[in-house]
């Protein structure tokens, strides 16, 4: 196995052991007998235990947990905003119905840094919502909109919204009423979306204005 492929496995195993037995199951012998690797081959790929709980919430909170999102076909014709945010809360939702484990990891090691280091829980949020802020930037400049209010507080409001849709399903798994949720959310954060003016009607409207005046 190639270091990166090492690395994913490590991740991977400490993922599995989280959501099956808690934070405090996963000890290192935990999550190397789990990858079925000598306990050297972790300290060889990170630093400590704290290095790979940290690269484990990154590996759940970065690209792949929003990759759906940055991956929808933006530039069909007459696609509606409702409709990309739609298709992409959608998308995450098959994520979670696929694999519910990444989430009860991330919550399980959120809950323990509430307890044990509220840094920590700041900054694995603070990841999430930058991410979803680079997403929902990525929308208004590939659709030529702009958002009602400041992304970065618009991204939080997203990601509340996603957390309680998360939360709710792990609980009951009821992936019916976790798509009218997203119905609801999609047309919500929709009707902040402002459409760019375009260029020629902004320059009629001025020189409509500038006739009026003379």
């Amino acid at each position: 196995m190639t270091f990166d492929e090492r690395r994913t496995e490590l991740i991977d195993a400490a993922i599995r052991v989280i959501a099956r037995d808690g934070l405090a199951a996963a000890t290192t012998r935990a999550i190397v007998g789990e990858a079925g690797m000598p306990q050297g081959a972790l300290f060889y790929i990170f630093s400590s235990r704290e290095a790979l709980i940290s690269a484990v919430i990154e590996e759940i909170t970065g690209a792949e947990r929003l990759g759906a999102l940055l991956s929808i076909e933006l530039s069909a014709p007459d696609i509606g905003v409702d409709e990309v945010l739609t298709t992409a809360m959608d998308s995450y939702l098959r994520l979670l119905e696929r694999d519910p484990r990444r989430e009860i990891a991330l919550l399980e090691v959120a809950t323990h840094a509430m307890r044990h280091d509220p840094d920590a829980g700041r900054r694995q949020w603070a990841t999430y919502r930058s991410a979803v802020a680079d997403a929902l930037t990525f929308i208004a400049t590939t659709m030529q909109l702009r958002w009602s209010m400041p992304v970065e507080e618009l991204a939080h409001m997203v990601t509340s919204s996603l957390d309680g849709l998360t939360l709710s399903w792990l609980t009951d798994r009821d992936s019916a009423a976790a798509r009218r949720h997203i119905a609801v959310l999609a047309t919500t954060f929709a009707a902040m979306a402002i459409p760019l003016a375009d260029p020629a009607s902004t320059e009629t409207a001025d020189n409509t204005e500038e006739h009026h005046r003379r």
